[in-house]
């Protein structure tokens, strides 16, 4: 019984005609072809790896990339890469505007379809003799973007769908965005491990001299008399005391 756990070997003859195989399929040759091939992976327009559909003008969108880098004028290449992410996602956030138009206008053929189906109803069961036949409901005119819209919700959901693609772009656009800012503030800012401490512009004031002379807190500013001078005992001798006249004998 043959062991299943465990694949066989491949023989040295089946390795060299594998190889051999491989070295026929060369790939795309042509530039349509290889065109055609790098677009494999396009699921849709959102989510695309390219940033430019087969139908849209690529010189719009170098013409986006120019005004952004006019406005954030990157540095290095971590800067490049988020104005060019920035770039990629406004491009992708204006292909949301077209596309909504395109659903409703999907589901406004829809309803329209509907209601003549309906109609059609009604008149056969006219015709078959069936009196007790009702015609459909009518509607307003102005009503049709709303039923549209009901439409979409009841069964394909698409715009619901798109709205969430439209807000994850925008959130990429706003993280983006911080992060471009914060690159720059620190690459603006200096460093002062390696320009050292900074000078300031202007010297500090200096402090008021004081006088060393004494306060003289007897003098009375009110008075244009100079104040009497005070006694300092360490340069002079004692104080000479008040003369009193002797009393005569």
């Amino acid at each position: 019984m043959p062991n299943t756990d465990h694949p066989p070997t491949p023989t040295e003859a089946q390795v060299n005609a594998n190889r051999e195989n491989a070295k026929k399929s060369t790939g795309p040759r042509t530039a349509e072809g290889k065109t055609a091939s790098s677009r494999n992976g396009l699921k849709h327009g959102l989510c695309a790896d390219k940033h430019i559909l087969l139908d849209e003008d690529r010189e719009e969108f170098l013409l986006l990339l120019k005004d952004l880098y006019d406005r954030f004028r990157p540095v290095g290449l971590g800067e490049e890469k988020l104005v060019q992410r920035i770039a990629a996602d406004q491009w992708r956030l204006d292909r949301t505007i077209p596309m909504e138009a395109g659903i409703y206008r999907e589901r406004c053929q829809q309803v329209a379809t509907t209601d003549r189906s309906e109609q059609e109803l009604y008149e056969w069961e006219l015709n078959s003799g069936n009196a007790k036949a009702h015609p459909p409901t009518p509607h307003e005119e102005g009503d049709v973007l709303a039923r549209a819209f009901m439409v979409d919700c009841a069964r394909p959901n698409s715009l619901a769908k798109l709205t969430r693609y439209e807000t994850t772009i925008e959130h990429s656009v706003d993280r983006s965005l911080r992060q471009l800012k914060a690159f720059q503030v620190a690459r603006n800012t200096p460093d002062p491990i390696r320009d050292g401490p900074q000078k300031p512009s202007k010297p500090a004031p200096e402090p008021p001299q004081t006088s060393s002379e004494p306060i003289n807190y007897e003098a009375n500013p009110k008075d244009g008399a100079p104040a009497a001078p005070m006694h300092n005992p360490a340069q002079s001798g004692p104080a000479p005391s008040a003369q009193n006249p002797e009393p005569s004998t």
